[in-house]
């Protein structure tokens, strides 16, 4: 057999396997061990419930701060029927943190570290827990604007990158499509290589093989993780 193609073989092999563990470990996943924060009234359910879907398949729990949050769901939790205390506890057993939707105000607390109100404090403490913490915004992030309310928006959507929070607008009908690679191979690189943007949108931790390395060296095509606009 010719070595390329039984390299490709390979790694369609590895892809496979990928597929598989990712599936499994998604299905034996607690739904508590992933908490949805919603912040606020949900401006596009349907789009975050498809988003959610595809990271997490049904392993995910909605934690509401607000009684009218725009999502219906059987297993929804509510902050103020559980009290300070067993929030606590709810998301001091998480492993990923999600924050759905954060007024500005909200934002520019979290980006400084304050900690007064109890969903920034939630938030703040999440980031130096090193769980896995992801803002989902309804809006595209704003581009640096000077001597506007914007920069401080952009500025602390920025803020909140370099503490690793992975930052992903959930509101597009494809949010959910671009997110979800477990494995790149060189095909996908030179793929997107072809197209507009040259990007690859991957999982956190999905495996990128030597061909594919060598391959993002040789071309200016990007990976992006889990949604994360940069």
């Amino acid at each position: 057999m010719d070595t390329e193609l039984l390299h490709k073989f390979i790694e369609l092999i590895v892809a496979e396997v990928v597929r598989r563990v990712a599936r499994l470990e998604r299905e034996k996943q607690h739904p508590e061990q992933v908490m949805v924060l919603l912040a606020a009234p949900v401006a596009y359910p349907k789009e975050l419930k498809a988003l959610l879907k595809t990271q997490f398949g049904e392993g995910y729990t909605f934690l509401s701060f607000v009684q009218n949050c725009g999502i219906q769901d059987d297993g929804m939790l509510f902050a103020d029927r559980l009290g300070q205390s067993e929030t606590l506890v709810k998301l001091t057993a998480a492993k990923t943190v999600i924050l759905v939707g954060p007024r500005l105000e909200l934002l520019g607390q979290i980006a400084q570290g304050e900690d007064k109100d109890f969903l920034s404090y939630l938030t703040v403490r999440s980031v130096l827990w090193r769980k896995d913490v992801r803002l989902y915004l309804d809006f595209e992030p704003p581009k640096f604007k000077r001597n506007t309310f914007l920069e401080g928006v952009a500025s602390s959507i920025e803020t909140l990158r370099q503490m690793n929070v992975a930052v992903c607008p959930y509101y597009t009908g494809d949010a959910a499509a671009a997110i979800g690679a477990t494995l790149i191979t060189e095909a996908d690189v030179l793929a997107a290589a072809q197209t507009k943007d040259r990007t690859i949108t991957a999982r956190v931790g999905a495996i990128i093989t030597p061909a594919a390395r060598d391959a993002l060296r040789a071309t200016d095509v990007a990976v992006h993780y889990e949604g994360e606009t940069t």
